[in-house]
């Protein structure tokens, strides 16, 4: 949820996404599916190429 409300506030499409990540449009398309288990690097690499962060952290 957090990568696609940051690519909505930058107006970021997910082809835009696909482009910046070197990736075909179904590998891009394949985040937002919850049928598929994304590699937490591909989430990951996502955020890098919209120029954010992702932190995890245990509380």
């Amino acid at each position: 949820v957090a990568l696609y409300n940051e690519m909505m506030a930058q107006g970021i499409t997910k082809a835009e996404l696909a482009r910046r990540l070197n990736w075909h449009q179904p590998q891009a398309d394949r985040l937002w599916s919850l049928k598929h288990s994304t590699k937490l690097e591909s989430i990951e690499d996502a955020f890098e190429a919209i120029g954010k962060h992702l932190e995890l952290a245990v509380v």
